[in-house]
Formats: C-alpha cells, structure tokens, sequence
C-alpha cells in the first residue's frame, strides 16, 4: 500500500495499484509496476547481465572507496561506484560467454587529476609486499602531502586488503604486512594519490601480481 506524506501532494512511497513511490538522493519517483515478460532473454542480453554479475561481485566490496576513487568522474545522477562499474564493463571483463572474469591488469579503482604513479612495482619478502613508485613530485598536480592509498586484492579468497595509512608521494614506498593465512597466495595490488587538502585523486595504478612469501 501506497504511503503520502506532507499532504495530498507530498512525497508518495510504496506501492499503490499498478504504481510504486520511491524517493533517491532527496528525489521523488513514481513509476509504473513493468509488466513480467515470459519471452526468452537474448544471447546478447544474457552476456551483459553475466559481464555485470562479474563486476559487481569484484568491485562490490570496495564501493565506498569507489565512490571516493571515481568521484569527479560522476555523469548526472550516476555515482563514483556507477562509473567504476561502467568502465570495469568496458575495459576489463575478459573471457567469453559464460566464463567472463576480471582482467586484472586493465582495472583501475581511481580516476582523477592529481599525478599518477609512477612505475609503481610491489616485491614480497617474509610476509611483507613492498610496493614502491617514483617519488618525483611537480608544482602542477604531484604535491608532496598526496597520500598514497594501495589496495590489494586476493582472488582466491575474493577479499581485498588494505595498505599502511599516512604514507605521502615523496616517500616512494610502502611496506604492507601481510597475515600468515595469506602466505603462498597470488594478490593483485593497485595504487593510486589522493589529496589530505581536497578531494582530488590520481589514476590507479597496477603495481602487477605477486605471491605473497
């Protein structure tokens, strides 16, 4: 049953008839129930939603962070995570119908104007990934308090690990502790910077794979 609020002509929520109320990002929906369709879904239609299911089981963990990653990339109502999604879809799905996976080396978690790393590269020695880049910095867009953010992603576990906060761009390392239960897995490990005076972020980069020892 429909709900309305704030009078006959207030914000309508729930369902009511052959219509249902909502409401996103302080904005009131109404639409019409779609009508169940018995027809058989397309090759094509089938793909896509087997592309999807794979992005979203992959990126769904990291949505926050994506929404921070992709945020100055938003088009109109669709968030930082939407647009993380939208280019997993296009550039880094691989595989065929049904067996699509993620292609790791083409993933990026962030997109912005700050200065990308640069040679990003991660080693792993007695239980530590070292992830190291050019420390180099400009006075255009690569300052010397853009926080390096690393995050590392374990597929057989589908987990994602964290790196070591408060470390900045003239560093140019990073030395991330790594539980034993992860000893002899193979992560996937991308680095990016973000500003501590704004909201403003650099590309991803993949510093590669690497098993962790």
């Amino acid at each position: 049953m429909g709900t309305l609020r704030n009078g006959g002509n207030g914000t309508f929520i729930g369902k009511a008839g052959s219509f249902i109320g909502s409401t996103w990002r302080d904005i009131s929906y109404m639409k019409g129930i779609p009508k169940i369709s018995n027809k058989p879904k397309t090759l094509k239609q089938l793909e896509q939603q087997a592309k999807f299911a794979t992005a979203i089981k992959f990126l769904g963990p990291i949505k926050d962070l994506l929404n921070v990653g992709f945020n100055g990339q938003t088009q109109g109502k669709a968030s930082g995570y939407n647009m993380a999604v939208k280019f997993t879809l296009d550039n880094a799905i691989t595989g065929t119908y049904p067996d699509f996976a993620i292609d790791y080396g083409k993933v990026m978690l962030a997109k912005g104007s700050l200065a990308a790393p640069v040679g990003a590269a991660v080693t792993a020695a007695a239980g530590d990934l070292v992830i190291t880049w050019s420390p180099e910095l400009n006075p255009f867009n690569g300052f010397m308090d853009d926080e390096a953010t690393v995050v590392i992603f374990d597929p057989l576990n589908n987990i994602f690990l964290s790196g070591v906060v408060g470390i900045l761009r003239p560093e140019g390392e990073m030395t991330v502790p790594v539980p034993v239960a992860y000893l002899g897995n193979t992560v996937h490990v991308y680095l990016f910077f973000m500003s501590t005076r704004n909201s403003k972020v650099s590309n991803s980069s993949y510093a590669g794979p690497v098993e962790i020892v």
